[in-house]
C-alpha cells in the first residue's frame, strides 16, 4: 500500500494524481481532515503499520505529532517527508537524491508533474513497473488572463495582446499555486468585474517567495517588472494583492524580525497607489463563516495581520472554502462580497484621479449618548478635533478644494450648536433642529426604502424589531428617531464640497430615557436606527462623498453589531460605511481599537501625535509643604527647637492638603516616618507626567512644548538602550533605578528626597535637549 498524508493545499492535486495511477492501492488523507475527525486519524495510524511506501507533506496541524510518534515506533516502509521547513525532511529514510527530486516535482506542481512524482517514487522505492517522465518546467511567474490560452512572460507582450482602453489600470498579484491547480474562480471574477466597470487589468502571478535554488523571483521583483515602467513610474492606479506573503519575503526569512515587512513597505511607497488585500479564508467553509458570529479567528494571523504590517487596506472577505467529496476543499468566491470589494476599489481609484476642485469630503465628529451635547460633540482622545477640522479645511482651500472655511474650531462648534446640527433624541425636538438650520438634507421614505431593501433579510428584520418599520415608528413606547414630515432628517453643516456631521446616535429612548441608552453604545446585539443607516447612505449615495473622514478616537461605527473580522453584508459596520473610502484620524497610542476600526469599518488610519506631556510639579499648599519638609531635613539634627516648631506646622499643612487621609496608622507613626511618607507622596506627584493641552492635527510642538514633548519620549528608561535620564543621573553620582524605586528616601549629603533629585535631573535633561535643538538651528 502507498500511503499519502498531506497538507490541505497539496491534498487536492495529490488526490487527482493518485487517481491517474492504476494497479496499486493508494490511500490518501488530508491532515486538516485528520485534525477534525478522530476516527479518520486512527484509520491513518493503522495504515502506517501496513504501508510499504509513505509520502508525507508536513504542515502545522497537531495531528502530525501523532503521525511522527507512530513512525518513530518503527515501520516497515520507505518514507519521503517533505515540508516548507527542510528540518522536517529528516523524517525521511530514503536517499537525499530521491527527496530532492520529489520536492522538485511537487514544488513545480501541476497534475502532470505530481502524477509523475508518484510514479517516480513507486519505481525508485518499490521497483513498481511504471514509467515516469522528468519534471515539466512551468513558468514561476508571468501574466495570466482568462481570455488567453498562453502565459505572458513580459509586460510588453501582454499589452500588445490586451490592447488596453484609455482607462485606469489595476495590478493584481496572485499565487501561482491557484493557476497550476486550476482554481482561479476568484481571480477570474475579479478580473471580469473590473473590466465590466471599464478598468484595465494586469493579472500577475508569482511563486510568492524568492528562492535562489529554484530560480524564483520574489513578489517584489514581480511587482517591479510588471507594475512599474522603465522610467520608474507606476503603470497602475491600484494594486490588489491576493497573497499574504510579504512583498520582499525570501525563502527562510525570519518572520519574527522587526524589519520583515520593510522591503514591501518601501516598494508600496514607490508605487504610491492604494493597495488592497481582500481575504480568502483557508480554514473556514462558506457555510461555517456565514453561521458564526466571531468571523475568521483562525485566519487572522496569516490573512489579516500579516498584510497589515505592509500597510495594506480593505480586509474584506471575498472567498472561503467549499467542502467537496473525499475531503477535498476548494477556494470559492463569495459573489456579493467580491462585488462590495470591487465597488470600493473603484471609488478609491476615483478619489485618486478626481481633481481637488471637484472632490467631496465628509467629516464625521463623534459624540457620546446621554451626556451633555455641548461637552461631547467632537470628543476625541488627546485630539482637539474641532480645531483640527477647521485647519484641515483651511489647508484644503489652499490646495484647490471648493470649500468654505470656519474661522477656527470655536466657530465650527458654535455653528453646529447654533443650528442644532446634531442627531438629538432627548433635549432638542426635530422641529427645532429643522427650524434652526441643522438639517443638511431630508431623505424621502421611498429613497430610504431603496437603500433599506438592499440589506439581507436578517439585517432588515433586526432593525425593524428594534426600531420599527422604515423610516421609523413608535416601538415599545419609544418614538421614531429624527423624522420630520415623514422624512428622515440628516444633520450637518455644509462647507461647499465638504460637510461636517456629528455622528448619528446609536439609539435613544427619547424623553422617557431611563439611562438604558448608555448600554446601546457598544451593544453587540442592538442595530443602529434607521436614521443612522440613512445618514451614511446619504453621504455615500446622495452627497457623493469621495472620502469620509472620522475625526478622533473613537466613534461607534466600528463597534456596530456584526462579525469581528471578515464581515458579511448583514454586518452593520459594512452596511453603514457602504463603498466610501474611509480615513480615520486616530490616536497612535491606541492600536488595539485602531485595529478594530481597520478590520471592521475598512478604515485607513491616519495616526496623530500625542498630547505634549510635562511634569505636573507641585503647586500652592503642596509646594509649601515640600518647602517645609525640606527645611525640616536641614535642621532636625542641628536645631531641635526649630525642628520641633516645624513639626507642628508640617502636620497642620498635611491635614490642610488632605494627605493624611491616605496614610494608614498615621497616629501611631513617628514624625520621621510621616516625613518619609510625605516625601514619597510629594515625589510621585511632582514626577507624574500630565497632559499639556490637546494636540491639533498637523501641529508640531514649538519652543518649551517641543522640549517637553521630546523629553516625554526620551525620559523612559528602556534598560538596554541609551537613556539621557540614566546618563545624567550617573554623572550626578546616582543610580536611576534606585532613585525611581525609593523616591521617599533622603539623600544625606543633599538633604533632599530622591524624588526632588529626580526632578532636578529632569530639569537638566530638558536643558540638554534645548541646547541640542538650538545648535541644530544654528547649523
Amino acid at each position: 500500500m502507498f500511503l499519502i498524508i498531506a497538507w490541505q493545499s497539496y491534498y487536492n492535486i495529490l488526490l487527482k494524481a493518485a487517481k491517474n495511477i492504476k494497479g496499486i492501492d493508494i490511500k490518501i488523507y488530508s491532515a486538516m481532515a485528520l485534525e477534525k475527525d478522530e476516527e479518520k486519524l486512527n484509520s491513518a495510524l493503522r495504515d502506517i503499520e501496513n504501508a510499504k511506501l509513505i509520502f508525507l507533506y508536513r504542515s502545522n496541524e497537531t495531528v502530525w505529532e501523532y503521525i511522527e510518534e507512530k513512525i518513530k515506533q518503527g515501520v516497515d516502509a520507505k518514507i519521503i517527508c517533505l515540508s516548507h521547513d527542510p528540518s522536517y525532511w529528516l523524517l525521511s529514510n530514503v536517499d537525499k537524491e530521491t527527496i530532492a527530486k520529489a520536492y522538485n516535482y511537487l514544488v513545480i506542481n501541476g497534475e502532470k508533474n505530481v502524477t509523475n512524482m508518484l510514479k517516480y517514487l513507486l519505481r525508485k522505492c518499490l521497483s513498481f513497473p511504471v514509467e515516469y517522465e522528468e519534471p515539466e518546467k512551468i513558468p514561476w511567474e508571468g501574466i495570466y488572463h482568462p481570455d488567453s490560452k498562453r502565459i505572458f512572460l513580459s509586460i510588453d507582450d501582454y499589452l500588445r495582446w490586451y490592447k488596453p482602453k484609455d482607462a485606469p489600470f489595476v495590478g493584481i498579484l496572485f499565487s501561482r499555486h491557484y493557476l497550476i491547480n486550476e482554481n482561479l474562480e476568484l481571480e477570474d471574477l475579479i478580473i471580469r468585474g473590473l473590466e465590466k466597470r471599464g478598468i484595465n487589468v494586469i493579472p500577475a502571478f508569482s511563486y510568492s517567495l524568492k528562492d535562489d535554488s529554484l530560480g524564483t523571483k520574489g513578489n517584489d521583483e514581480v511587482v517591479k517588472e510588471f507594475f512599474i515602467d522603465k522610467d520608474g513610474k507606476p503603470r497602475i492606479d491600484a494594486f490588489i494583492k491576493l497573497t499574504s506573503f510579504f512583498l520582499g519575503q525570501k525563502k527562510g526569512s525570519d518572520l519574527q524580525g522587526k524589519d520583515v515587512a520593510e522591503g514591501g513597505v518601501e516598494l508600496l511607497k514607490r508605487l504610491s497607489v492604494p493597495c488592497f488585500s481582500p481575504i480568502s479564508s483557508y480554514y473556514k467553509t462558506i457555510d461555517e463563516w456565514e453561521s458564526e458570529k466571531e468571523g475568521l479567528n483562525q485566519d487572522i494571523g496569516w490573512s489579516i495581520a500579516m498584510p497589515e504590517f505592509e500597510g495594506i487596506i480593505e480586509p474584506i472577505l471575498v472567498a472561503a472554502q467549499i467542502q467537496g467529496s473525499d475531503d477535498t476543499r476548494k477556494k470559492t468566491p463569495i459573489n456579493d462580497r467580491v462585488e462590495k470589494f470591487l465597488e470600493r476599489v473603484i471609488r478609491w481609484i476615483e478619489l485618486r484621479r478626481i481633481p481637488p476642485e471637484k472632490r467631496k469630503v465628509a467629516f464625521i465628529l463623534h459624540n457620546n449618548p446621554c451626556a451633555s451635547v455641548e461637552a461631547t460633540v467632537g470628543a476625541g482622545a488627546h485630539l482637539d478635533t474641532l480645531e483640527s477640522v477647521a485647519r484641515i479645511l483651511k489647508r484644503m482651500k489652499e490646495v484647490g478644494y471648493k470649500v468654505r472655511v470656519p474661522e477656527d474650531g470655536k466657530a465650527l462648534i458654535k455653528e453646529i450648536m447654533d443650528k442644532k446640527a446634531i442627531s438629538e433624541f432627548r433635549w432638542t425636538t426635530v422641529d427645532e433642529i429643522v427650524e434652526k438650520g441643522g438639517a443638511i438634507a431630508f431623505v424621502e421614505k421611498e429613497k430610504y426604502l431603496e437603500w433599506f431593501d438592499e440589506l439581507p433579510d436578517k439585517a432588515k428584520k433586526r432593525v425593524i424589531d428594534a426600531w420599527g418599520r422604515p423610516p421609523g415608528e413608535w416601538k415599545d413606547g419609544i418614538p421614531p428617531a429624527m423624522l420630520y414630515d415623514g422624512k428622515i432628517v440628516i444633520t450637518g453643516i455644509s462647507y461647499g464640497n465638504a460637510i461636517c456631521c456629528v455622528q448619528p446616535k446609536r439609539g435613544c429612548a427619547g424623553a422617557r430615557c431611563d439611562g438604558q441608552v448608555c448600554k446601546i453604545l457598544h451593544d453587540p446585539d442592538v442595530p443602529p436606527p434607521h436614521q443612522y443607516i440613512a445618514t451614511y447612505k446619504w453621504i455615500s449615495r446622495e452627497f457623493g462623498a469621495h472620502v469620509i473622514i472620522h475625526v478622533g478616537t473613537h466613534g461607534n461605527l466600528e463597534f456596530l453589531p456584526g462579525k469581528g473580522t471578515g464581515l458579511s453584508s448583514s454586518c452593520f459596520p459594512d452596511i453603514s460605511i457602504d463603498t466610501i473610502p474611509h480615513l480615520y484620524i486616530y490616536n497612535s497610542d491606541n492600536p488595539p481599537e485602531g485595529t478594530i476600526a481597520k478590520r471592521r469599518s475598512y478604515a485607513v488610519l491616519v495616526d496623530h501625535m500625542q498630547t505634549v506631556m510635562t511634569g505636573s510639579g507641585l503647586y500652592e499648599d503642596l509646594e509649601e509643604l515640600d518647602r517645609l519638609v525640606s527645611e525640616y531635613e536641614q535642621v532636625k539634627v542641628k536645631d531641635r527647637a526649630k525642628a520641633h516648631a516645624l513639626e507642628h506646622i508640617i502636620m497642620d499643612t498635611i491635614k490642610k492638603t488632605n494627605l493624611d487621609k491616605g496614610i494608614k496608622n498615621i497616629d501611631s507613626m513617628s514624625f520621621d516616618e510621616i516625613v518619609r511618607e510625605i516625601h514619597g507622596r510629594l515625589s510621585r506627584i511632582r514626577n507624574t507626567q500630565i497632559q499639556d493641552g490637546m494636540h491639533i492635527f498637523g501641529e508640531v510642538p514649538k519652543g518649551e512644548r517641543k522640549v517637553d514633548f521630546i523629553y516625554s519620549i526620551l525620559r523612559y528608561d528602556m534598560g538596554d538602550g541609551p537613556s539621557i535620564r540614566r546618563e545624567v543621573a550617573k554623572m550626578l553620582g546616582y543610580d536611576l533605578a534606585e532613585l525611581i524605586s525609593n523616591q521617599e528616601k533622603i539623600d544625606e549629603k543633599e538633604k533632599k528626597s530622591y524624588g526632588e533629585i529626580l526632578e532636578r535631573i529632569d530639569i537638566l535633561c530638558k536643558e540638554i535637549i534645548k541646547q541640542v535643538l538650538m545648535e541644530g538651528r544654528d547649523a
